[in-house]
């Protein structure tokens, strides 16, 4: 590919904006380049307002899209890529064009986070797929040959699952994911540790088993992202695809039919 058709690939700024956070990048063709994370709800428009400067740069930037499921951070993100780049945001919806039909009864209640795991996965794997979002939630999304997005799961995620003991005990620390040595705790931590690794590990396990039945094909793929994806590819022993940008990536597929249409 020469220098000049280098030049011609449209760069799009990607974000997406969680519960926990917000993960944004520019993403070029198939490149997510500079990709970078703010709090979500934390964050003051001067702190996005740089973030953004830093990750543009210099670059020319032909589109922002974005997925969002904190309606508070919508007007902060378009205020501030208004003042940075000039440019407005594509705020993605049931509406927007994912490369993918939908056969779920009720579009309109779909997170923009899921649509733009969708939109990516089938552009870079095909259909059958099944996308697992490990974040705040975990999701998982199913993609058919022939009738597209069919709908998903929701579980715990796994910030969750150590959070809710914090909140709901008197006594249990708020601790994190950690290496987990054995199956029975000599303290505390290693206890709960050992319970959220094994849970989680079997739930996730049986969630995915249960779905290569229902769907019954071989080319099925599984998908991992998110921000606990690479935790959780090294406790399952199973064949799964880990990209951790996938959502990014679904966002500037996006950007791009949006472009064609």
């Amino acid at each position: 590919m020469s220098a000049g058709s280098l030049r011609r690939v449209p760069t799009v700024l990607a974000i997406d904006v969680g519960n926990t956070s917000t993960s944004f990048a520019l993403v070029r063709g198939k490149r997510v380049v500079r990709p970078s994370r703010l709090p979500s709800c934390e964050s003051s428009p001067a702190q996005i307002r740089a973030a953004l400067q830093t990750v543009a740069g210099k670059e020319s930037v032909q589109s922002v899209v974005a997925a969002s499921v904190v309606p508070s951070a919508v007007a902060p993100w378009t205020n501030a890529v208004r003042r940075v780049l000039g440019l407005g945001v594509h705020w993605v919806s049931h509406r927007s064009p994912l490369g993918v039909p939908i056969s779920y009864p009720q579009p309109k209640s779909i997170g923009a986070d899921r649509l733009a795991n969708v939109a990516g996965a089938v552009a870079r794997y095909g259909a059958p797929v099944v996308v697992a979002d490990f974040g705040t939630a975990l999701t998982f999304d199913i993609v058919g040959q022939t009738e597209g997005y069919r709908g998903g799961i929701i579980a715990p995620g796994l910030p969750l699952m150590f959070g809710y003991l914090a909140d709901r005990t008197a006594l249990l620390p708020r601790i994190g994911p950690g290496p987990v040595r054995g199956v029975v705790g000599r303290s505390t931590e290693q206890a709960m540790r050992i319970g959220a690794t094994l849970g989680y590990r079997g739930m996730i396990r049986e969630i995915f088993e249960a779905l290569r039945e229902e769907i019954d094909d071989p080319a099925l793929t599984f998908v991992v992202t998110g921000g606990d994806a690479r935790w959780v590819v090294r406790q399952l022993r199973m064949e799964i695809v880990l990209d951790p940008y996938l959502t990014l990536f679904g966002l500037a597929r996006i950007g791009e039919l949006l472009q064609r249409s």
